[in-house]
């Protein structure tokens, strides 16, 4: 398996503003010694030993994750403003598979507002197949897109081949070889987290869940839903005392990421859904007060990083 993050922002498209380019920019030249300059193998260097916040950013898109198969199946996880992306990405490529499984975790709009701009979408030689577990989700994805609130229609324009597959309450769904399980999770209206399985190898998608008992108490379906998965990519929106805070708001912090991660003993942990208030410097700094929280905890074997927008990883 191959995953990539397209999106990772929460609630909004967070792109980043002219300040904080120009932030970046001074706080880049401000490090730079006359040796860096020097020739340009010491450039690289340098920019090499720049902190992820500084040379890079998670990028300001909304909720979309990519999961490719061993044989180059496509699942998509939302269709935040990062699903045009992974378009745009593709097509200008030329690669990519003709086919692809679209799977819904809720519809609030950080995670439908891509669609419209999907182009595989409005293009024959492409399927798209649509899954949720939310009965009749046809109609909620259709008139999204209808005047109003948008000024083309799914039915009028979309010249792929499009199916809309409702998920059933406790099953379970196979595609290539992949397995691929759902679980309903705590936020308001409602969500739903995923497992896919291939080759003795799992990740859990939870984009959006405030943890609370029903996720962390030690049931069997939990265990073989989230227990010993090599990756969680799990909503992380606030520190502790936000989600205190914003208790019914429907999200969670990153240190009851570590102690979830570490209940259900999962090798790697990318925080999610990240706080579009929050700049680069501040995610970087929650990302070392994760990492903090869990050597302090006696964890000292997981993984901790930030979801990065157009970063990709083999499992």
């Amino acid at each position: 398996m191959h995953y990539t993050f397209w999106g990772a922002r929460g609630s909004i498209p967070t792109p980043l503003t002219t300040e904080q380019v120009k932030q970046k920019i001074s706080a880049v030249v401000g490090r730079i010694r006359p040796a860096d300059l020097s020739s340009p193998s010491h450039r690289e260097a340098f920019l090499d030993s720049l902190p992820a916040w500084l040379f890079g950013t998670p990028g300001g898109n909304t909720t979309c994750f990519e999961v490719e198969l061993s044989d180059g199946t496509a699942l998509v996880f939302d269709a935040g403003s990062g699903l045009r992306e992974l378009a745009r990405k593709r097509m200008q490529a030329d690669e990519g598979p003709s086919t692809y499984h679209l799977f819904f975790t809720h519809f609030h709009y950080d995670h439908l507002q891509g669609l419209p701009f999907f182009i595989p979408c409005y293009l024959s030689s492409f399927s798209v197949r649509f899954y949720s577990p939310v009965p009749d989700f046809r109609n909620i994805v259709i008139d999204q897109m209808r005047h109003p609130y948008f000024p083309v229609t799914m039915e009028g324009t979309m010249q792929a081949n499009l199916e809309f597959k409702s998920l059933p309450e406790g099953g379970e769904l196979k595609l290539g070889g992949a397995r691929i399980t759902w679980r309903p999770v705590s936020h308001p209206g409602g969500a739903f987290a995923y497992r896919i399985e291939e080759n003795g190898k799992s990740i859990v998608f939870s984009p959006d869940v405030a943890l609370g008992e029903d996720e962390f108490e030690r049931s069997e379906r939990n265990r073989r839903f989230f227990g010993n998965a090599d990756v969680l990519i799990l909503d992380a929106q606030y520190t502790l005392g936000e989600a205190i805070e914003k208790y019914d708001w429907g999200h969670s912090s990153y240190s009851l990421g570590v102690d979830f991660a570490t209940g259900w003993n999962i090798s790697t942990l990318y925080l999610f859904h990240h706080e579009p208030l929050y700049d680069d410097r501040k995610l970087d700094r929650n990302l070392h007060a994760a990492r903090w929280y869990a050597q302090r905890s006696g964890n000292t074997t997981l993984h901790i990083d930030l979801a990065r927008e157009g970063e990709r990883y083999e499992l």
